[in-house]
């Protein structure tokens, strides 16, 4: 026991470090929890477009969506407008299994034809008449073979057509609202991409420098990193989309409070030296 608590005397921040290597397992077993992933477009989605300039800005639409029972409702969202060819980037690479993939989306009744190309692969062409328009979309299945070569990069290239109306462009190819990809075979095994992978582990590498600047005791510094690799952990497992999309921003946290801490520090012995009349 002495000979242990030598050895944490000379390393005090191990633990954090074992917490932080082991937070990698810790967050690819939660994310195998929910294979089924639904990409929204229109709101934080600047991550799942390959090339924003495809894209007109996000705006609000109402359209009709027909149910399973053939009645239409007409609903307001937030949705897209692509240019005639448009690519998605969606960060979903699955091994040992097909993919189901759907795409919401329509032509607002002018026609034409999309072609869906995924990983450089064709996949199908998909044609749209008049009927068409209550929103309905595309689904298609992506062979194994093609989902494995990485990320799934979606290009949608839309061919023919009626002319567009005043009030819509002149390169429309769709209005876009959401996308879903699901694993068709069983045994799925879906690997975080490098982003995600770099958003974790700076996340947690910047909540470690922020305990250590607050001057914590290295075991409740240690207790804390597992606090929230297990968080972040848990939330990819029910929400992985959504927990993708706020590691984009959330290591801000950590040095925006420790700017504010020491400026508030700083600003503290500004005031004092000037009560007791010290120079600064």
């Amino acid at each position: 026991m002495p000979k242990t608590r030598r050895f944490f005397s000379r390393f005090p921040h191990l633990p954090s470090i074992i917490v932080l290597l082991l937070s990698g397992p810790f967050y690819f077993v939660a994310y195998q929890a929910n294979p089924s992933q639904h990409f929204g477009i229109g709101r934080w989605d600047s991550a799942f477009l390959a090339e924003e300039a495809d894209f007109y800005p996000p705006i609000r639409m109402s359209g009709p969506f027909r149910h399973s029972d053939n009645t239409v409702e007409i609903r307001e969202f937030v949705g897209r407008l692509t240019r005639r060819r448009a690519s998605f980037q969606i960060p979903y690479h699955a091994l040992r299994t097909p993919l189901q993939f759907s795409l919401r989306c329509h032509r607002f009744g002018l026609q034409g034809s999309v072609n869906l190309t995924v990983n450089g692969s064709p996949i199908r062409e998909f044609v749209f008449t008049r009927q068409s328009y209550p929103w309905g979309g595309i689904r298609a299945v992506i062979p194994q073979e093609v989902a494995e070569r990485g990320p799934l990069r979606v290009e949608l290239l839309t061919v023919g057509g009626d002319a567009p109306p005043g009030h819509l462009p002149e390169d429309l190819g769709l209005g876009v609202d959401w996308l879903e990809v699901s694993p068709i075979s069983r045994g799925v095994l879906l690997l975080p991409t490098a982003p995600q992978w770099f958003r974790l582990f700076l996340f947690l590498l910047l909540g470690f420098f922020f305990l250590r600047f607050l001057d914590i005791e290295p075991l409740a510094t240690a207790l804390a990193m597992l606090t929230l690799a297990m968080g972040v952990s848990a939330m990819a497992s029910f929400y992985p989309v959504t927990t993708s999309q706020t590691l984009v921003f959330a290591w801000l946290f950590f040095p925006v409070v420790m700017l504010l801490v020491w400026i508030a520090e700083l600003a503290d012995r500004r005031s004092s030296s000037l009560a007791t009349g010290e120079p600064v």
